[in-house]
């Protein structure tokens, strides 16, 4: 799915990780926002328990609307190409 824009960026990786901790903790998870990626209008970050991966979200890099990754299912692992 791509839910980018041909927007500028108007948040920096950086606020796009102070965000989706904001989010995080708005809905009282102990999880913590893991370093984004960057993509064409949005930023990806995993979601961190105890230093493991845990799912992943992303902040739209014009609005910073947070969306919630539940399409993936369960972590279990990550293949490195």
């Amino acid at each position: 799915m791509h839910y980018g824009s041909r927007s500028p960026a108007r948040i920096s990786s950086a606020q796009a990780q102070s965000i989706a901790q904001q989010w995080l903790r708005a809905r009282g998870s102990t999880l913590t926002a893991g370093d984004p990626e960057s993509y064409p209008g949005y930023y990806t970050l995993h979601t961190m328990r105890d230093g493991k991966i845990s799912g992943m979200l992303s902040v739209n890099s014009s609005t910073g609307q947070v969306w919630y990754h539940t399409w993936h299912g369960t972590y279990i692992a990550m293949n490195q190409r």
